[in-house]
This record gives C-alpha cells, sequence and structure tokens, in this order.
C-alpha cells in the first residue's frame, strides 16, 4: 500500500459500488506483500435477491446460458473480484468471495475490485460491500 513505507497506514476500508464497472481504489499493492481481505455488506443485480461476495451460481434467465461473457466466467454472478493494475501490466481477476479473510500475493499495481458481471451491464446493479484491506506481511 502506497510505496511500503513503514509509516503508511496498513489497514484500509473501501466502499465498493456493485455498480462500479471497476472501482479504483487507491491501493498501491507492493510485490511481495501479502494482503487480507474482509468483506460484508451485499448488492444486487437488477431485481435479484441480494448476495454477498460470494454471488449467485444459479441467478436464473438469460445468465444461465450467458456465463461465458461474465469477467471471470468460472466465478459466480455477483462475486467480489480484485486485481492490480500497473502502467505495464494487469492481472488477471481474482475471486475474493464472503469468508472471514481472502489473502492474496497480487503483483505490483493499484487494486481495482467490482461485481463479476458482464462489462456494460453494471448500471442495474446497486448496493455496496464494504472492504477491509490489511497488509499482512509483517504478520507471517
Amino acid at each position: 500500500m502506497s510505496s511500503g513505507k513503514n509509516n503508511m497506514p496498513n489497514t484500509f476500508q473501501l466502499k465498493v459500488p456493485a455498480n462500479a464497472c471497476c472501482y479504483d481504489s487507491r491501493i498501491e499493492i507492493v510485490s511481495g506483500h501479502k494482503y487480507r481481505f474482509t468483506v460484508t455488506g451485499s448488492w444486487v443485480d437488477f431485481h435479484d435477491d441480494p448476495v454477498n461476495a460470494n454471488g449467485n451460481n444459479h441467478p436464473g434467465g438469460i445468465r444461465n446460458f450467458m456465463g461465458w461473457a461474465k469477467r471471470a466466467p468460472e466465478v459466480p454472478w455477483m462475486a467480489l473480484l480484485i486485481r492490480s493494475k500497473s502502467k505495464f501490466s494487469t492481472s488477471d481477476w481474482r475471486w475474493v468471495g464472503n469468508g472471514e479473510s481472502f489473502v492474496a500475493d497480487l503483483p505490483a499495481g493499484m487494486l481495482e475490485l467490482c461485481a463479476n458481471d458482464v462489462v456494460g451491464f453494471y448500471r442495474n446493479n446497486s448496493g455496496t460491500l464494504i472492504v477491509t484491506v490489511t497488509d499482512i506481511t509483517k504478520e507471517n
């Protein structure tokens, strides 16, 4: 997180809106560091029931045939995804889920987050997930 200096805070809390196609956290991921992601809250795709960061494997309707079009086809609809992006490269989307915590070793870059939906169809989403990101490198 921000250049990895010791005087920087190691925990950040983000409010990630469901309708953000790609939420820029403004958190700099430091290469080689490990991060814990803890998630609460729920969000909604169109008029579906609310889901947590685990998403929904079978939301019904046309989406039963459109899974290939999601950002991460193997991950449930509306699951929380993360990646890091630098001016040189962008990592693949990774599924965080809704467990107590998820530890990720991401490549260097800015942290981005989103719901697993189809690009161009975020405007009908609502709700917010609260994502706490903690650099746990010194804990290990």
